[in-house]
């Protein structure tokens, strides 16, 4: 099975390499003034928009408006898409083919594929990502990852001696009240307990695999242990006065610009790992969609991804980017590290019994707090 799935992978990848290969489709003729209009995560657009809107007019001439709203919650990616308020958005890479966000149904999609030809860039993507098939529908490409990272083990390297090796560490009396933790993600914590006892990737994704109940009693101390928890991303402020976090990265990022001795640490149980990419919905038409890739491609190219890193905290999608970082963000970040990305699960389609059941057992970890 896994040879077959490694040959599939191989032949979409080949494919969809082919496709880039070809030459860039002719623009669409230019109005007067255009709209894009992004829906996207705080941060991912509003800095890069007055230097996209420069592009735009160089190359095609045009007086380019755009329209940028950031979600709180990923439900209103799915809303976007589906009463045609965006054109672009930028949701966790596998919500589109989640049950409750379906958007490929033959009588009504919500999400149109990517030319790769307008999208050059893609091919300094790292191959993890590129080949990866999540965002690949019948064939054809949808989704163009932008920037990755891991729920992640970050570690006071001024308190805690040595990088701690193990998930483990969370558990350990002297660092009970001396963590933060996510709170508006279940799923993640309920991973990260599962994967400290032994379980394995091709088990931590279905509730039926789990023994419930054990992992229920492990994951109560890691709720209740808690200092405290974080919705969206931890808050830095809170950083000095702990010795351990769970993170995506930008808090852990956000303490070191702040003074911090942070680091993130490399589970020898491995991890899983979260993956936003860009989407563009039906309602892109004519020269909006071609102004939608030329986004995205803006996006990955070198200086955007080096941001990811420095403003954003996190990996960035692409193996260019290097020369651009100093050695201690690209080691943190994993900057171009295809080998590492291979370790660790990235984010799949779970079924609705098995989210239902993550986030139940997460309520009943935190009761009382």
């Amino acid at each position: 099975m896994r040879k077959i799935v490694r040959i599939a992978a191989l032949v979409v990848s080949v494919a969809l390499l082919t496709a880039m290969s070809k030459a860039p489709e002719e623009a669409p003729a230019p109005s007067g003034g255009e709209v894009l209009r992004i829906n996207c995560w705080a941060g991912y657009a509003a800095p890069y928009a007055d230097a996209f809107k420069a592009l735009v007019k160089e190359k095609f001439n045009i007086d380019l408006s755009l329209e940028i709203t950031n979600p709180t919650d990923q439900d209103e990616f799915y809303l976007a898409a589906k009463n045609g308020t965006a054109d672009l958005i930028s949701p966790p890479y596998e919500l589109p083919k989640k049950p409750q966000f379906y958007g490929f149904n033959a009588f009504n999609p919500l999400f149109q594929a990517v030319n790769p030809a307008n999208i050059p860039n893609m091919q300094k993507m790292l191959p993890v990502f590129l080949e990866d098939t999540t965002p690949i529908h019948a064939g054809k490409r949808y989704g163009v990852p932008y920037n990755c990272g891991p729920y992640g083990l970050a570690y006071n390297a001024d308190v805690v001696k040595g990088n701690p090796d193990s998930w483990n560490v969370l558990w350990q009396s002297q660092y009970k009240g001396q963590y933060t933790a996510n709170n508006n993600f279940p799923m993640v914590n309920v991973w990260i307990t599962a994967l400290s006892m032994g379980y394995t990737y091709d088990e931590i994704f279905d509730i039926n695999k789990l023994d419930r109940a054990k992992v229920q009693a492990k994951l109560n101390v890691l709720g209740q242990n808690a200092k405290s928890l974080w919705d969206g991303a931890a808050n830095p402020d809170e950083f000095p006065g702990l010795s351990l976090a769970t993170t995506w990265g930008f808090a852990a990022q956000q303490a070191n610009l702040k003074g911090g001795n942070w680091l993130i640490a490399t589970p020898k149980e491995g991890g899983t790992a979260w993956v936003d990419a860009w989407y563009i919905t039906s309602s892109a038409e004519g020269m909006t969609k071609r102004l939608a890739e030329e986004w995205i491609n803006f996006m990955l190219a070198p200086e955007q991804q080096a941001d990811v890193v420095k403003s954003q905290g996190v990996s960035p999608a692409m193996a260019n980017v290097g020369n651009l970082l100093n050695n201690k963000e690209k080691a943190m970040f994993h900057v171009g590290d295809n080998e590492y990305f291979k370790t660790v699960a990235l984010w799949r389609v779970m079924s609705p019994e098995t989210e239902k059941a993550f986030n139940e057992m997460w309520e009943t970890a935190t009761q009382g707090r």
